[in-house]
């Protein structure tokens, strides 16, 4: 069992090169995802080894450490700043899900489809 994993922004988002337009932020991000990060990327490891994933608490305690760290490898944004905020954003939620399927755990898929809807 894998107990952490790394999370990492994709070079783009992190640049903010997929600001040019909203259309790009998809086509940007999917590439990214894609390709192997470079190592001049942002990462944290998340390390989840004292959490039982087959209980609705760890599933949510690692939920809340994978937000956290992907609040750590995307690039912050005034929310004055709407493009750049798009971008963080997207950032995140693309940080979430890769760190979520990578994990394995339908108790924590839940959680995190819970939050998907919510918003």
């Amino acid at each position: 069992m894998t107990t952490r994993f790394s999370l990492r922004a994709s070079r783009a988002l992190r640049t903010g090169v997929a600001m040019i337009a909203g259309c790009l932020v998809a086509a940007v991000a999917s590439v990214a995802a894609a390709t192997p990060a470079p190592d001049d990327v942002p990462s944290v490891t998340v390390r989840y080894a004292d959490l039982d994933l087959t209980t609705e608490a760890g599933a949510h305690t690692l939920y809340r450490r994978i937000r956290l760290a992907a609040r750590a490898v995307c690039p912050s944004a005034d929310s004055r700043d709407l493009a750049r905020l798009a971008v963080t954003q997207s950032c995140q939620e693309q940080a979430i899900a890769r760190a979520v399927q990578a994990v394995s755990s339908p108790r924590l898929a839940a959680v995190y489809a819970t939050h998907a809807r919510r918003g």
